[in-house]
């Protein structure tokens, strides 16, 4: 400045200089190591991207330090669930969203699913650059929805709606593992929730299933009656021979001497009087009256 105009002079020294340069670099480092330095969360891993291309090392979980000019994002890796069900707001899409299938003899089944899954972690960068974040939009949903229009058409619909009902759940798990293996994506388990038939199919399955239950009990009845029966018929054959054996060795001494026997075991009961014992085999002759 002009010191004429009553101004002071100032003037930049190379002191000063410096001074703002290393104010300005340390600024400039501090920006650069806040993009080097990353963290990835618990349950995740991270994809690195630099200049558009899609580094083959996926980053685990915890601190890292990277490239600047790299792009981080994260994909979750713990297990996941994908439900697709008639009820309102309990999958994924709104409203009714159950996967419709024809049975063996042409006849409209409605399924409620849930899949158990997660992505393999080494195979996440190559999932994000073949498919992308919506992986479940892209393939787990329509591999959901191709598996079960295959398997129903397998069934009959009574046998999907009640004795085959596992089978069917495993038919389905084996289809949609196969479907998506190749994928980097890893189905642990699929559930299959609900099976929806037509009013009118569902009351004469029902009915069907009461019918033959009824017929099972029915069964069980009459064997439980016949083995009862058998018992009956083996303890009348025991009690028959067991009075003929009874009968060939009783003698009127051997009447006697039971007598004896009994009167000496009553000696000394206070709530007995007498005892009346038989004298004869042959059912003659006069009684033995044994009193106190």
């Amino acid at each position: 400045m002009n010191e004429a105009y009553g101004l002071p002079s100032f003037t930049w020294s190379k002191r000063n200089f410096n001074i703002a340069l290393s104010i300005v670099g340390a600024f400039i480092f501090l920006i650069i190591l806040g993009r080097a330095i990353k963290i990835v969360r618990p349950g995740y891993v991270a994809v690195e991207v630099i200049f558009g291309k899609v580094m083959p090392t996926t980053l685990k979980s915890g601190l890292h330090l990277i490239n600047p000019f790299a792009t981080i994002l994260p994909m979750e890796i713990r297990t996941q669930e994908y439900t697709m069900s008639s009820i309102t707001r309990e999958g994924r899409m709104r409203g009714d969203d159950a996967i419709e299938g024809l049975t063996k003899e042409g006849l409209r089944v409605k399924l409620d699913l849930t899949i158990w899954y997660k992505i393999d972690p080494a195979r996440a960068g190559e999932i994000y650059e073949t498919i992308g974040l919506n992986y479940e939009v892209k393939i787990i949903r329509p591999a959901i929805r191709t598996v079960i229009r295959d398997v129903t058409a397998k069934y009959l619909t009574s046998a999907i709606y009640s004795e085959k009902r596992e089978d069917v759940t495993l038919d389905i798990d084996k289809g949609i593992k196969l479907s998506i293996a190749d994928r980097g994506i890893i189905v642990e388990k699929v559930l299959l929730r609900n099976v929806q038939l037509p009013t009118k199919i569902a009351d004469a399955i029902d009915t069907k299933l009461a019918a033959e239950q009824e017929a099972k009990q029915m069964e069980f009845v009459l064997q439980k009656a016949r083995k009862q029966a058998e018992v009956k018929v083996v303890a009348a054959k025991g009690t028959a021979e067991a009075q003929q054996i009874i009968n060939r060795t009783l003698t009127t001494r051997y009447l006697q001497h039971e007598a004896i026997q009994i009167y000496e075991k009553l000696a000394n009961s206070q709530n007995t009087t007498f005892v009346i014992m038989p004298t004869s085999t042959k059912g003659v002759g006069m009684p033995l009256i044994i009193g106190k």
